[in-house]
């Protein structure tokens, strides 16, 4: 069963260089949390989640240092979870680890440039800006299209005109004309 998680990384992400075994990847640890408000109670439950990402090349590790920036929108989802329980001030915490997470979307900061991709070169950063800029004319071009399409189709209140409503239906056992004998 796959199991997916979307928020908003409010912590900056955790990176150690050097991971793999042959010291060549770039880990990225994330920390997203889901709260749902009981409808009695109105006391909020919070769920806190974990997954780790591994790249090794320049280009995937320039991917994640953007799209795993603190104040990100990310969309993550895997197969299975583990949970992690650790003990903090005498009250217990539960994690729930994604284990071969994949990042199914991600929104890249409005504000400013997150820390770690501050060292990028600002050819890089120029070419994110005109991605974010191309994905967001995307969205606007995909809705737009929703809206010509749902002012387009008329709503059918009526059958349609070549509706023929007169269609033959035999009695019951005309049909089966070896069960007719049989009755």
């Amino acid at each position: 069963m796959t199991h997916v998680v979307a928020g908003k990384l409010r912590k900056e992400t955790f990176i150690k260089d050097g991971c793999g075994p042959d010291g060549m990847s770039k880990m990225y640890g994330i920390e997203l949390a889901e709260a749902v408000k009981d409808y009695k109670t109105g006391e909020k439950s919070y769920t806190n989640y974990k997954a780790l990402f591994f790249a090794k090349t320049p280009n995937a590790q320039a991917y994640y240092d953007q799209a795993l920036a603190e104040g990100s929108y990310v969309v993550v989802s895997c197969e299975k979870l583990k949970i992690e329980q650790r003990e903090h001030n005498g009250q217990t915490y539960t994690t729930m680890m994604m284990e071969n997470p994949r990042l199914d979307g991600a929104n890249y900061p409005e504000q400013g440039q997150p820390q770690q991709s501050q060292h990028q070169q600002p050819a890089q950063q120029n070419q994110y800006q005109q991605q974010r800029q191309g994905m967001q004319q995307q969205q606007q071009q995909r809705q737009q299209q929703r809206q010509q399409q749902r002012q387009q189709q008329p709503a059918y209140n009526e059958p349609p005109m070549d509706f023929q409503d007169d269609i033959p239906f035999a009695p019951i056992g005309l049909q089966f004309p070896q069960i007719h004998n049989c009755m």
